[in-house]
């Protein structure tokens, strides 16, 4: 127990020193806010952390302002109390938001883009990014392991992405929603005050 104790002191002296020193680099991060080493990114200008919130080892944020003869304005907005797990990867071009005491599990993956693919002269990789539109994803929303959320989508407030789920389509506050593509498997109506099926029989 000793031994775990010292580990943890020390992570976390150490992403409080890194912390620091990507301060320089980022648009902003608030009061309160850790981004534990090993941190992968070529630019987070554009990125902005509120007020206590976490980023696990091995995380991958960046934003791209330039490419393929292309200029981009990117933003990716993080609220505050919002927990991001291990090897989570955001990629933005235009802009992606994640509310207020918002949950990351590890392994996901968020982006605003896709490469083009239309020339068939030219290699994916050597194709313009595609921007369809931002994503949001609202307040106190919970995100399961390795789940992907594409371009132009917005997850409403209160909501739960099973794991491994793939979300194309925007997902209504107060859902559950699983699968690939998403698809909502329950609301919670106010009325009532039940989390009650979607589905039909």
């Amino acid at each position: 127990m000793k031994i775990l104790k010292l580990q943890n002191c020390f992570k976390s002296g150490l992403a409080k020193f890194y912390t620091r020193l990507l301060r320089g680099e980022a648009g902003k991060i608030g009061l309160g806010s850790l981004v534990y080493f090993p941190f992968h990114s070529t630019d987070i200008s554009g990125l902005e952390i509120g007020k206590n919130s976490v980023i696990f080892s091995y995380g991958w944020i960046l934003t791209v302002s330039e490419g393929w003869g292309v200029k981009y304005s990117p933003k990716v907005e993080i609220g505050d109390n919002v927990y991001i797990g291990f090897r989570c990867h955001i990629i933005a071009c235009n802009h992606i938001k994640i509310g207020n005491r918002t949950v990351l599990a590890d392994n996901v993956y968020i982006t605003d883009n896709f490469h083009g693919f239309e020339d068939i002269a030219k290699g994916v990789m050597e194709q313009p990014l595609r921007v369809p539109g931002p994503v949001i994803i609202e307040d106190e929303v919970w995100i399961g392991e390795r789940v992907c959320i594409m371009p132009n989508v917005t997850i409403g407030r209160h909501s739960v992405i099973g794991a491994n789920s793939v979300v194309t389509k925007n997902i209504p506050p107060y859902s559950v929603a699983v699968g690939s593509p998403a698809v909502v498997m329950k609301q919670y109506n106010h009325e009532s005050g039940q989390w009650e099926s979607c589905r039909t029989k």
